[in-house]
């Protein structure tokens, strides 16, 4: 499965995307009421300007009159004219303020949405969606809607008015003059439409080649590390430069389109314009028309092709939205696999940690089993250790106790209780879990181990660490429990990351615990201060260790030995040694290991530098 490749999305109807998006905008609805009111007033004041200078050109300027009366008329003219674009300048400013803020609140609610889907989502959609396209789903998609909320609506009906307006008052001052200018009208009409279909799949593709550039970027930048140890600069440089190139060439396929719609817009524009100084020269001449007519046809015919041409970046504007809303609603739409069961309930009482699977059988990928009808029970207070080889099953198995995965057969119970059954949230409060390799979140180790319990307050933390003999290590730390961590722990070790994660775990007293290779990255010091630990905390809780390591597994009350997907051996340690079978031979395996080992690091001692 290639997740870089994105599912391509089929031409949705402009209705139904526009409806889904001004769904977000209901709320707003009466901000948006006002700016529709503003607009209108704003190209009331705009419309009436050219015709004021109309109306002081026949009136007072061509007409013979007194100097009294022409003065007097040029003021009242001058006054209304100043009103008007007074008028206009605030009205505008006003507006949009007033959009701005709807569109910045939509998006903020857009975005908002968008993230708590993502976290109900379960983990196989993560597995195949790489955080670069989540990323540029959340923020370049939904900041791409913003123009249609804070401009292009309501703009869009000021330059309609605008048009219906202009047309309405150049059919009263001449229906000759009006179908001369409009000639034009046809050509017009066809640009439009082939612009159209050029410009939509031209922002589609753009959008599409970001997502996979981000993903690729967040790719390269999370595994810099390992593209440095083994020297991918070149080849990573190169991958990245194709799909830079790809993206650049994407961009540039749009601005091409609009480069060559803007000019031919104002071209027609010029041409109307010719027309009706051709055919109102010669009007005005015969005096079947008047001047101050002439003079406002050249303006109105100016304001006329502005909105068109503010139309067509409008237009720009909805297929970029148009583009990243097929996004943000394909994602939105995508429900969730894991999820609550219509009658799921909480567990009615504590936890006594009583585990059972029946007959479970489980495939990541459909087709590719990889625990075939697995059966064991863990009971109450019970330390249980699975142990296996690499691609044995032994994460699955832990994946499938907090419900990350659903199972295809069988049933897991939790005190009787199917967990499909029990709420998610739930369920993993119940279940606390410390991972292989944990992730550290940006912020102090307080925060790190707290994670937002509002119920642990900075002294309950520290306790906490003292009581399982920890205090010491989290001291040790350049800042104490105040150390800044970083991004993903970067200032701390695999054993140290991995301590965090274990007090993080106890932080929410789990009734039932499960370390997944978590003494994995922990040198033998630290692993004998966990261990030590591990022995205080689970005492009385059902505890489910998965380990490579069969040294730090001697103690568990039962072993489960896994192979290929399926249980091959159980018992305690030494009576899976007396079996001789699959753990006799790991744990002689390990043993050489760790005797070569003892005798590599005593050489090393006894070498002269």
């Amino acid at each position: 499965m290639n997740i870089h490749k994105e599912k391509q999305v089929a031409n949705g109807l402009d209705r139904e995307l526009l409806s889904k998006l001004l769904a977000f905008a209901k709320p707003y609805w009466k901000k948006i009421v006002v700016a529709f009111v503003l607009a209108g007033l704003f190209v009331a004041a705009t419309l009436v300007q050219p015709y004021l200078i109309k109306v002081a050109i026949d009136d007072y300027l061509t007409v013979e009159s007194s100097l009294q009366e022409s003065f007097q008329g040029f003021v009242i003219v001058g006054v209304l004219f100043l009103i008007s674009v007074i008028g206009a300048a605030v009205l505008t400013y006003y507006q949009d303020r007033l959009l701005q803020f709807t569109g910045q609140s939509v998006i903020f609610d857009i975005r908002e949405k968008l993230f708590r889907h993502l976290s109900k989502m379960h983990m196989q959609f993560f597995d195949r969606n790489p955080v670069g396209r989540l990323v540029t789903r959340v923020t370049h998609d939904t900041e791409a809607l913003n123009q249609l909320y804070s401009q292009v609506i309501v703009n869009l009906v000021k330059e309609v008015l605008i048009l219906v307006g202009i047309f309405i008052i150049l059919i009263n001052m001449s229906v000759t003059l009006t179908l001369i200018s409009f000639t034009v009208i046809p050509f017009l009409i066809i640009l439009v439409y082939f612009y159209k279909s050029l410009v939509r799949r031209a922002h589609r593709y753009t959008r599409l080649v970001l997502s996979r550039l981000n993903s690729n970027l967040a790719e390269n930048l999370s595994g810099m590390r390992i593209i440095q140890f083994f020297t991918r600069e070149r080849r990573q440089i190169r991958q990245f430069d194709h799909l830079n190139n790809e993206h650049y060439r994407a961009g540039m396929r749009g601005t091409v389109v609009n480069s060559i719609f803007n000019p031919a817009i104002g071209f027609l524009g010029n041409i109307a314009l010719a027309l009706i100084i051709w055919y109102g020269g010669i009007a005005v001449i015969d005096s079947a028309l008047t001047f101050g007519v002439v003079y406002a046809f050249t303006h109105y015919i100016r304001q006329f092709f502005q909105p068109i041409m503010a139309l067509a970046d409008r237009y720009n504007q909805i297929q970029t939205a148009m583009a990243s809303a097929e996004r943000i609603f394909e994602l939105m739409e995508e429900e969730p696999v894991i999820k609550d069961h219509p009658k799921a309930r909480n567990f009615p009482r504590a936890v006594q940690g009583d585990i059972q699977f029946k007959s479970v059988s489980f495939a990541y990928v459909e087709g590719e089993t990889v625990l075939k009808n697995i059966s064991f029970h863990i009971r109450p207070g019970e330390t249980v250790a699975f142990v296996g080889a690499t691609g044995a099953g032994k994460s699955s198995i832990i994946n499938l106790i907090n419900r990350f995965y659903d199972i295809q057969a069988g049933a897991i119970e939790i005190d009787g209780m199917d967990i499909k059954k029990v709420k998610i949230a739930d369920l993993r409060t119940k279940v606390g879990i410390i991972q292989q390799d944990p992730f550290i979140f940006t912020g102090d180790v307080i925060y790190n181990i707290r994670l937002h319990n509002d119920h642990l307050s900075d002294e309950d933390v520290k306790e906490l660490t003292r009581s399982i003999g920890l205090e010491e290590f989290v001291l040790s730390l350049p800042n104490g429990y105040n150390t800044r961590l970083g991004e993903q722990g970067v200032i701390l070790s695999s054993g140290q990351r991995q301590l965090i994660s274990f007090l993080r775990a106890l932080a929410f007293d789990p009734d039932i615990l499960i370390l997944d290779e978590a003494t994995s990255n922990i040198d033998t010091e630290t692993e004998e201060l966990v261990q030590k630990a591990l022995y205080r905390i689970s005492e009385g809780r059902t505890t489910i260790i998965v380990a490579h390591r069969l040294s730090t597994i001697k103690h568990a009350d039962n072993i489960i030995v896994m192979d290929r997907g399926e249980i091959r051996e159980t018992g305690d340690h030494y009576d899976l040694l007396k079996q001789r079978g699959i753990y006799h031979r790991l744990y002689q395996i390990q043993n050489k290991e760790s005797i070569m080992e003892k005798r590599m690091s005593g050489i090393g001692k006894g070498m002269k530098v």
